[in-house]
């Protein structure tokens, strides 16, 4: 093997409003050619222009509602993708010549939606074939920015050639192409063969391919997933997220100014936030880079030099990890010290909601051998995942954070037929669950108490705390959620002052 194939992988992941302007696709050739510089090829995953998703699935819509067999060119979303890409391409200065790949794709896109105004249907695999196009479409265009830009050992590969799915037990047919399944592996002959001597690789987040070889797609935010997916594959040195905001934050900065970034987390410290609402990592993203052992990094694109957040094995200390040597220097640490060694601390409270609660009452439950197995199996027959739970002797809650089809849908619906031959059911939807996120939460159960008073003008359905001393989290009606969230981490998470694991606020980062 030659010297240039010897240098590692970084795999690299820009979001949709990084790829969407010619000032941020300088930001990413920049940074690419950095490190290049330090001797590191690079794999580059991105996702689709901003809000061409949105408008891909407005395409769909739009397709089933017009009359039949109706052109594309007259779907108002169509042609908003078509413009929003020969506006960026029109910016950069790229030649007409440079966009006939461009120009089939949407030739390709018109006819799928054409189809779906003939039949008046679309099925979720022909939904995950339009999908598909953003990110296809952005790789076919970033090939001549990039180029366009002095990055010229590029090589466009199609993710659908390495990334396969995986079939779930009861998998619904959304789930199959909507919500796509990849387990991580280590394959980089694979890759190695597909991008042969170029150093530099543009690929496609979010999409992948079924068994069967039909695309499919990750899930909304999936393109995190497949970064971290491709970095496991690779065997790469790092994997690094570009978003537009700075990292990973104690909660949601849009509610709560005062909101402090979080320097240092653990793979599963992170996971668990993710999970738990926090909206800059996809909760699958963080998986493979464990699996791995791989050092994640969350950055900001319109700040590239500012500290971001880092994840890192809690065996592995921050000044170790291969990071070090890409990026700005990580915040002092005392030597050795990782994250598993870190005081008991809560880190976050944070919100999902459009939860839906379910509980089952029956006095069948008392003392009874097996009745959960009973209860829970129609979730598995159903293939509805189940998040929270809380048992008493003769009541069973849970919650689920996504239903396929959702509450209206027919597998909710046959749910709550079948958990009704067990009892009497109860549904809340929709709710929110709120969260506070922490290391080892059960040491600092005693210092939560002033803070709880914010739960006593409303009403609490359950409380859960988690198995792993990870959360203590809450479910409340949706409309006081927010209220509930800064009010707990204004009590909980300190403001200001110098610390291993916060950063500045956002109301800072801003100024």
């Amino acid at each position: 093997m030659s010297e240039e194939l010897s240098e590692p992988w970084v795999a690299v992941k820009f979001g949709g409003t990084s790829v969407s302007s010619a000032f941020s696709w300088r930001q990413i050739a920049d940074h690419i050619k950095h490190l290049r510089s330090k001797n590191k090829r690079v794999w580059v995953v991105i996702s689709a222009v901003t809000q061409v998703s949105n408008h891909l699935e407005k395409c769909v819509e739009e397709a089933i509602n017009a009359g039949e067999g109706e052109s594309a060119s007259k779907f108002p979303s169509f042609e908003f993708i078509r413009k929003a890409h020969y506006k960026l391409a029109e910016d950069v200065g790229l030649s007409p010549e440079s966009l006939s790949p461009l120009n089939h794709l949407f030739d390709e896109l018109g006819k799928i939606l054409e189809g779906v105004s003939l039949l008046q249907e679309a099925s979720p695999r022909v939904r995950a074939r339009v999908m598909a196009q953003g990110e296809l479409a952005s790789t076919l265009l970033g090939i001549p920015i990039l180029k366009a830009m002095g990055v010229d050992d590029v090589i466009r590969i199609d993710a659908r050639d390495l990334l396969q799915t995986t079939p779930r037990p009861n998998e619904q047919e959304a789930d199959r192409y909507l919500e796509g399944l990849v387990l991580p592996s280590r394959n980089p002959v694979a890759c190695e063969r597909l991008s042969g001597p170029h150093s530099v690789v543009l690929t496609q987040g979010f999409i992948a391919r079924t068994p069967r070889g039909e695309t499919c797609i990750l899930g909304r935010g999936g393109s995190d997933t497949s970064a971290s997916l491709f970095g496991a594959l690779l065997g790469a040195e790092a994997v690094e997220i570009w978003t537009d905001v700075h990292g990973m934050f104690t909660t949601d900065p849009r509610d709560e100014p005062a909101a402090r970034l979080i320097h240092k987390i653990s793979y599963r410290e992170a996971e668990e936030l993710a999970a738990m609402g926090a909206k800059v990592l996809h909760p699958r993203c963080i998986g493979p880079c464990q699996w791995a052992s791989i050092p994640l990094l969350i950055k900001n694109t319109w700040d590239p030099h500012a500290q971001g957040t880092h994840i890192v094995s809690s065996k592995l200390s921050l000044s170790s990890s291969s990071f070090a040597s890409l990026t700005s220097p990580p915040p002092p640490s005392t030597p050795g010290e990782t994250t598993g060694d870190a005081n008991p601390s809560v880190m976050a409270v944070i919100r999902r909601v459009g939860q839906t609660l379910i509980s089952l009452s029956t006095l069948e439950m008392w003392g009874a051998s097996g009745f959960l197995a009973k209860a829970f199996a129609p979730f598995e027959q159903l293939g509805i995942s189940i998040d929270l739970v809380g048992t008493s002797q003769s009541t069973v809650t849970i919650t689920m954070d996504r239903i396929p089809g959702g509450v209206a849908g027919e597998p909710f619906q046959a749910l709550l037929a079948r958990l009704r031959a067990l009892g009497q059911v109860e549904v809340v939807h929709p709710c929110a669950v709120v969260s506070i996120v922490g290391r080892r939460i059960r040491h600092v159960l005693h210092e939560m108490g002033p803070a709880l008073k914010a739960f006593k003008d409303h009403q609490i359905h359950l409380v859960s705390e988690s198995s792993e001393n990870l959360n203590l989290s809450f479910v409340v009606e949706q409309d006081v959620a927010t209220t509930l969230v800064v009010a707990l981490h204004n009590a909980l998470v300190p403001r200001e002052g110098k610390d291993e694991l916060f950063g500045p606020t956002w109301a800072d980062i801003k100024a």
